[in-house]
Formats: structure tokens, sequence, C-alpha cells
């Protein structure tokens, strides 16, 4: 048995909880300030999730971030972050001033972060923000939280530089149904966590772009098909840029995430308002108000690459067309284009 802390209540954050108290670890979840009707409603008799369908096991503690001690650190064996982008600068200023002992910390955070080179993985930019952290371990792979939280079969990849840590965290977390891979290659799959993100508002935008009225769900899908294909390939020579393997972008990490990413959430959501004629403004301050896109963070970042101009090819027509469609709609609010002649074909 061991005993794990996971640094946010959001729904992924809370499903993580599933498999480790189904292995028998104990797990102290912290909310964050933004988590605290969450805190205090898994604390109630019978409390569930408001997000989730699965209420937590009695092997889970659930606290505030203002009941966190140094104590609950020294006695961890496993600490996971499970807030999203913003609240990453929260989690590392948690973790530096309560963990004063060395251990691995796993990220299921999605996004990129300024760098000197114009833009990095978070498996660049955290560890030397983190000094007590031994060892970086990048959580990608296609997963619904309430579906894992649910126990529904699940496919998962969890990357570190030493594959040794990588294994431990697996050999920890896996289950019959919650099924782990293993990678060196962490910037690979943080690159990928935050892209598919961003191409999914694209490949999206294709289901209501080009309708088809005769289909039940009124999509057609051979745009849609061409259009992750060209997501995979523009993905991978990205990941390639941001320091990873184009390899990491065909699998778990990469299309796994993107076609699970496609079928639904924010930016699906965002990518369908564009398909539809919207602007990405219309669609954030109306449906998506108050929400986190993260693959709009990431359209933000890629352009700071740009601009950096350690990545000019990003804005090539000719090699980037997806990602310059999606760039000029999100950002320069141009109603969303996407050229067909522009698919690299193979």
């Amino acid at each position: 048995m061991a005993k794990i802390i996971i640094l946010g209540s959001g729904v992924m954050g809370t499903s993580l909880t599933v498999p480790a108290t189904d292995n028998g670890h104990e797990v102290l979840l912290v909310g964050t300030p933004l988590d605290l009707d969450i805190i205090a409603e898994l604390n109630r008799p019978s409390g569930v999730h408001p997000k989730l369908d699965e209420a937590c096991s009695n092997r889970v503690k659930p606290i505030s971030f203002e009941m966190l001690r140094t104590e609950h650190f020294s006695e961890a064996d496993m600490v996971v972050v499970g807030v999203s982008s913003p609240g990453i600068h929260w989690a590392v200023e948690i973790l530096n001033q309560m963990m004063t002992e060395p251990r691995p910390v796993a990220f299921v955070t999605k996004g990129l972060d300024p760098a000197a080179t114009g833009l990095a993985t978070y498996a660049e930019t955290l560890p030397p923000r983190i000094p007590m952290m031994s060892a970086f371990v990048g959580i990608g792979g296609p997963c619904i939280a309430r579906e894992l939280a649910n126990r529904q079969p699940t496919a998962s990849i969890y990357a570190c530089k030493d594959v040794g840590v990588a294994k431990h965290f697996v050999d920890m977390m896996g289950t019959d149904y919650y099924r782990l891979s293993v990678t060196t290659d962490d910037a690979g799959v943080e690159a990928c966590a935050a892209l598919k993100n961003f191409f999914a508002i694209g490949v999206s935008a294709m289901q209501t772009h080009y309708p088809d009225r005769k289909r039940a769900d009124g999509q057609s899908k051979n745009p849609t098909a061409a259009a992750f294909t060209q997501a995979s390939l523009e993905m991978a020579r990205l990941c390639e840029r941001l320091g990873g393997t184009a390899a990491t972008a065909f699998g778990l990490a990469g299309i796994g995430d993107l076609h699970v990413t496609v079928g639904g959430g924010r930016n699906s959501r965002l990518g369908h308002g564009l398909g539809a004629g919207r602007s990405a403004s219309d669609v954030l301050s109306n449906e998506l108000a108050g929400e986190t896109v993260e693959g709009v963070d990431t359209a933000r970042a890629l352009a700071t690459m740009l601009h950096s101009g350690g990545a000019a090819a990003v804005r090539d027509e000719d090699y980037f067309p997806l990602a310059s469609a999606i760039m000029d709609a999100v950002l320069v609010e141009e109603p969303f284009r996407f050229d067909f002649a522009t698919l690299a074909v193979r």
C-alpha cells in the first residue's frame, strides 16, 4: 500500500483516485482555491463529485489546500498534479513550499510554456522550477475523466526520462481497466497533450462546416477524417520542434487523445462554432463563457513561438495549413477557412 497526494480535485485529479484506491493505496485529494465547493461536497456523507458519477472510496481523504502540511509530502510515495494549465503556477508554489524531500511528480496538466527558444513543454520548464522534484512524469493519452471514474476501459501513457520511475508509477496505478504504457519521450507526450486540444478545434470545425442533412448526426465524415489525418501530420512536425519524437504523435498521446477530444469537450464545442461560421469571440463569450479552453491557450503559445523566429515554418501555409487556419480563426478573428487543396495527401 502506498500513500499518494493528488493536487487538484477537478474531474481528472479525482478520477485518478479510482484506480489508485482499487489498488489499495491511500489518497490525499487536495482541493485548490477554486475547489472549495467540491471538497465540501466530497466530505459530506455519500458525497459525489459534482461532475463525476462515482463516489470516492473511503481510502480517499479530501482536504482543502489550507490543510496541507509538509508532513503530508514527507509521508507520500507519489505526488500527482491534476490542475489545469492556469493552475500550474499555484501547484509549483505549493510543491516548493511543502515538498522538503525529493519526490517524483506526475503531471496531467496540459500546456506549453514560453522559453528562451520561444516555446517549450512542461517537461523542460518545470524541473528547474521545482528543486525537490526528483523526476518529472508526464501523463498523457485518451482519458475522459468520468469514464475512468466509472472504470470504463482506458489506455494512457506515462512518460519519464528515467523509465524505471515511469514503470514504478505504472505498477502503482495500472489496473485491468486502466491500461498503461511507458515511454522516455516526456517532451513528446507533453507536446501532444497540449497540441491535441489545439488541433481538435480545427478537426471539430469540419463536423459543422460540411453538414450532411441525411445523416442522423448531420455531419459529413470525409472532411473530418481528412482533417484528422492532416492534424496528426502537423502534430508530429510540431512535436519534433518541441523536443519530442514524431512517432509519439501517432500513438496514444497524439492521435489517441485527439480522437477523444474531437468527440466532445470545450475545444470541440469551439470548433463546432467556428465551423458554423461564428467568430471565436462569440463562442467564447457565450456558451463557453468562464470556461478554460486550453486549445486557445496553445494557439497563443504557438504564436509566441512564431514571433520568436525559432519556428517560422509554423506559418508556412504549405507545411502547417490546418494550424494556420486555426490560429487565424482563434487569434485574428478571421472566419475559419481550410483549403483542402493544401492537404498533405498520403
